[in-house]
């Protein structure tokens, strides 16, 4: 890591069918999270908008973001994300991905 005190943040903002956003927290809270955060991941916060149509979370690393796209890069082609996602329906319709800055 290049700058300890520094943390990079995204926000994930994931699109799903109201009836299966429940299912869809489970799956996130019970095999995605667990993964990433031994992974180095911090997971911040999460939400969902009264219809149950959209899951927002913050994930941050600690470092810069070119640490966090590493780290990142190395989730999305590992072993331990491939057999997370492998037997997963396809929860998410639409994604927004953005770095973010918490300002308060």
């Amino acid at each position: 890591m290049s700058d300890t005190n520094t943390k990079t943040t995204w926000m994930r903002r994931y699109t799903t069918d109201p009836e299966r956003i429940e299912e869809f927290i489970d799956f996130l809270t019970s095999r995605v999270i667990p993964v990433r955060e031994s992974r180095g991941f911090i997971i911040e916060q999460g939400w969902v908008n009264p219809e149950g149509t959209q899951l927002t979370w913050f994930v941050s690393y600690e470092g810069s973001p070119e640490d966090f796209a590493a780290a990142e890069k190395a989730w999305e082609e590992s072993e331990d994300r491939a057999q997370v996602f492998a037997d997963a329906p396809a929860y998410v319709t639409a994604k927004d991905l953005q770095q973010a800055r918490q300002i308060f």
